[in-house]
């Protein structure tokens, strides 16, 4: 009886037509549950992180000492963890794909498309995976049989939005567009996905000449998923996910915390306080203002170059903004809403809206993927060059990109 219904399904993804719409439809129901379903789970870590950090500033007597392990530990890597929810949803989505051989038929659907833009089609397997993470994406186009598809298909895989962007997407689309939640979500992956097949198509036309290549993809039978193998795979995802929370993110919100609070007003000249951090942020901030960010957006994505799920722990601690020495209680979003400038012609106005958010979204798709991706790519390619093209390309494109989203929106809000 399964075999029979499996046989129907290959017969409907091997159409032109209805084939490319299930894909959609599947497409679409992994986003929805990511987002929709993972937002009851998410809800719940964050009141349980901010209930631990309410208990702890009340717990410890000392100001400094509690403020920091409040407000700078648990709710900075807490504002991290709260998104492990949506990063299992996800993975759980991309191993059914693997393990039911739906890649290998998504492959031979896309077939024609890929041969469209100069690559085989065997080039979609490792670019789906680029959903999960780039680096073993980048280490699936060994797959590929041609040098200079494996190339191009590698310095696609960086616009494919994995699951470390994703939650800087949930907390500003939930934020800032909580009408229309999973369009503005699918409008980034698709960008994602454009912006990557104009990138090959422009190397294929300028820097390589494709070839004819009509080797074939392998060709692989639905068949029922292992529910072992694919949970174990969620759960490796999980656990590296877990350990980089306790370990690398851990060990950024604690120095972004420090160098956020330091020096403190009665260490600072004439008692004006500017934290070290907000030096920096006023340093690199013109480069970012043409896009409406203020300079603790900035920091926040310069603190993403080594890893994206920096940005969100970042933005926990500098938009927790202080009242009378209290701390902010509200969730990240909520103080990302309310944030207003201080000084300036701006002051008062909200720093955030949807033309900023929208904006800060599409940076953070598009700029220097994390440094994992651009080690895999200079190891992958033995060239040093197109680990240098990948940082600059997809810096200058994030900011053209930004910045023309930017303006747009602001014409239309």
């Amino acid at each position: 009886m399964m075999t029979t219904y499996l046989l129907r399904f290959e017969k409907i993804l091997a159409h032109r037509f209805w084939g490319i719409i299930v894909f959609l439809c599947m497409m679409w129901l992994m986003f929805f549950s990511t987002f929709y379903i993972g937002a009851f789970p998410m809800s719940w870590i964050e009141t349980a992180i901010s209930a631990a950090a309410n208990f702890c500033k009340k717990a410890i007597p000392n100001d400094t000492l509690g403020e920091f392990l409040a407000y700078g530990v648990i709710e900075g890597v807490g504002s991290v963890l709260a998104f492990l929810p949506n990063i299992i949803i996800l993975f759980f989505f991309i191993a059914f794909f693997q393990m039911s051989g739906l890649s290998q038929r998504f492959a031979l659907l896309m077939d024609k498309l890929m041969h469209g833009i100069g690559l085989h089609g065997s080039s979609f397997i490792p670019l789906l995976m680029g959903f999960g993470c780039n680096v073993p994406a980048i280490l699936g186009t060994r797959i590929i049989p041609k040098k200079t598809d494996r190339l191009v298909t590698m310095l696609m895989i960086p616009f494919m939005s994995c699951s470390a962007r994703l939650p800087v997407y949930i907390l500003l689309i939930g934020t800032f567009f909580p009408e229309s939640p999973l369009l503005i979500l699918m409008l980034l992956y698709v960008s994602g996905i454009l912006l990557a097949i104009l990138t090959a198509f422009v190397i294929n036309k300028f820097i390589f000449k494709p070839e004819k290549d009509n080797s074939d993809i392998y060709h692989c039978r639905l068949h029922k998923p292992e529910i072992k193998p694919m949970l174990q795979m969620v759960w490796d995802a999980a656990s590296e996910f877990l350990k980089k929370i306790g370990t690398v993110v851990l060990l950024a919100v604690i120095t972004i915390w420090f160098l956020n609070h330091y020096p403190r007003h009665d260490d600072a000249a004439n008692n004006e306080h500017r934290s070290y951090l907000e030096r920096v942020g006023e340093t690199v901030a013109p480069v970012f203002k043409p896009m409406g960010f203020d300079w603790k957006m900035s920091v926040s994505l310069l603190s993403g170059l080594p890893a994206k799920e920096f940005i969100v722990g970042t933005m926990s601690v500098l938009y927790n903004t202080q009242t009378d020495d209290t701390p902010n209680q509200e969730l990240v979003g909520e103080r990302l809403k309310n944030e207003v400038y201080l000084t300036g012609a701006k002051a008062g106005k909200p720093v955030f809206n949807k033309a900023v958010a929208l904006a800060f979204l599409f940076f953070s798709l598009l700029y220097m993927p994390c440094i994992g991706v651009i080690v895999s790519i200079y190891k992958e390619s033995q060239s040093v060059k197109w680990a240098f093209f990948t940082v600059f390309y997809t810096i200058s494109l994030a900011w053209v990109v930004s910045f023309a989203v930017y303006r747009i929106t602001l014409f239309w809000i």
